[in-house]
């Protein structure tokens, strides 16, 4: 399974980095994707996980981790 981190800003200008399976992605933001696939008119593709993650990656620019399990 893929990791990625993202960046955001902290308190006191620090950055807080925050790393994500892309499980915990899915859970976070599949339910929400998918209501805004529906109102914008979308049909929910067979690849609809894939196509979460890699809207999720993009808006949050995030960047793949390698990560050893």
């Amino acid at each position: 399974m893929k990791h990625w981190t993202i960046v955001y800003p902290g308190g006191e200008g620090e950055d807080c980095f925050e790393t994500l399976s892309e499980k915990e992605i899915l859970d976070y933001y599949f339910p929400h994707w998918c209501k805004m696939m529906a109102q914008s008119g979308r049909n929910i593709p067979p690849n609809a996980e894939q196509m979460c993650i890699d809207d999720w990656v993009v808006t949050h620019w995030a960047i793949e981790e390698k990560i050893n399990e």
